[in-house]
């Protein structure tokens, strides 16, 4: 039991980095799709990517080194179905007539590795029917594909890392698993009654789709800024500089040009959000560059002077230190300012930024074609 506790605490462990790497696409994926963040269903997705981590930690960890398993002999493969049913009959204690052998016949190996292969792919037979909509045909199969991916990553000692295999690949855990998944897929059926369905999630999600929040922008900007470094690599490969020129060349092309004609830059393009005057309608393209030079110029120049003025303390001769620091205090307020206002938007039902002011702009959702 232990040893399954300390694979699941490096499971809990490694999660956060795992789900920092899948953020920006699940936030990327439900903004496209619904216009707002179905938290119900990405509460699932999360724990069904926790799951899959633990389940096959489960079957792999711990790790043995190189000496240990270049000195195996155990068998490599049991391609004898239902062996488990014959080893139970062979070794376990239990003893129908006998019940101070029932607690000794539970705690044995021959009860516990079978009970372990089936209740290892319940969760996942439960999210295949409840998140995915899987049905039991499906759910066999995947569940099986589950298992065979497993027996396979066991029989090939993670696919040469190891000279032979460390644990068994067994026909019985394919039977087990699968069966498992099975079983999920009908708990999943029976508790679907009085979990969230897709549909009321759905309408709930609907009815947010029409709020521009914080986390909506910023899911807009770092696709932005993303595809804006991508380009600016690849300029500055061309012009054969490094500079500030091709980062803007990059931002003129991939935020100014698509906000002015289409009234939105990609980011803001996959998360359903567009750029209008503050009435709702149309913004002239003064207002667009006006807004983008605010906006990227007051915050992102305020990053670069903080962080600039941070590093000169470590540099700069004692008689600067006074108005290094009170640089440092006014971009910090700077920051603060900027911070206040984003978490205003972040709660308030209706909120314009501070950039969008300035401009005379505002941002607003697209809805159409919602939830295809």
């Amino acid at each position: 039991m232990s040893q399954y506790v300390s694979v699941i605490y490096t499971a809990v462990i490694l999660f956060p980095f795992l789900a920092i790497l899948i953020t920006l696409p699940i936030l990327l994926v439900n903004y496209h799709r619904y216009g707002a963040l179905p938290k119900w269903n990405i509460f699932m997705l999360y724990t069904f990517v926790f799951y899959i981590m633990c389940a096959y930690f489960l079957i792999i960890l711990p790790l043995p080194t190189q000496s240990f398993v270049n000195q195996l002999k155990t068998p490599t493969h049991n391609f004898i179905p239902f062996t488990f049913i014959i080893e139970f009959f062979k070794y376990n204690p239990f003893s129908l007539f006998h019940p101070g052998t029932w607690l000794a016949a539970l705690k044995a190996p021959t009860v516990i590795q079978p009970a372990f292969n089936i209740f290892l792919t319940v969760p996942f037979g439960f999210y295949l029917h409840y998140y995915f909509r899987r049905s039991w045909k499906q759910t066999f199969l995947m569940s099986f594909c589950l298992s065979l991916f497993f027996e396979v990553t066991q029989y090939t000692g993670l696919y040469g890392i190891y000279s032979r295999p460390y644990r068994l690949f067994d026909v019985d855990d394919l039977i087990l698993n699968t069966t498992g998944g099975l079983l999920g897929f009908w708990i999943a059926g029976w508790l679907g009654k009085v979990l969230p369905s897709r549909e009321s999630v759905q309408s709930h999600t609907l009815s947010h789709s029409h709020s521009v929040s914080a986390v909506r922008r910023l899911t807009a900007l770092a696709i932005d800024l993303i595809l804006i470094s991508i380009l600016s690599s690849l300029i500055a490969l061309i012009i054969q500089r490094h500079d500030w020129v091709e980062t803007f060349m990059a931002w003129f092309i991939l935020v100014i040009i698509p906000e002015v004609f289409f009234q939105r830059s990609f980011g803001m393009q996959l998360v359903r959000i567009r750029v209008t005057n503050k009435f709702g309608n149309q913004a002239k393209w003064y207002q667009v560059i006006l807004r983008n030079v605010i906006s990227y110029g007051v915050i992102g120049g305020t990053f670069w002077a903080d962080s600039s003025l941070l590093n000169l303390t470590g540099t700069a001769p004692l008689s600067q230190l006074s108005m290094i620091h009170w640089g440092i205090v006014v971009t910090s307020l700077v920051l603060l300012f900027i911070l206040v206002d984003l978490l205003i938007d972040s709660f308030a039902s209706r909120h314009r930024l501070f950039f969008e002011h300035l401009s005379g702009t505002d941002t607003k959702a697209k809805t159409d074609h919602l939830f295809s």
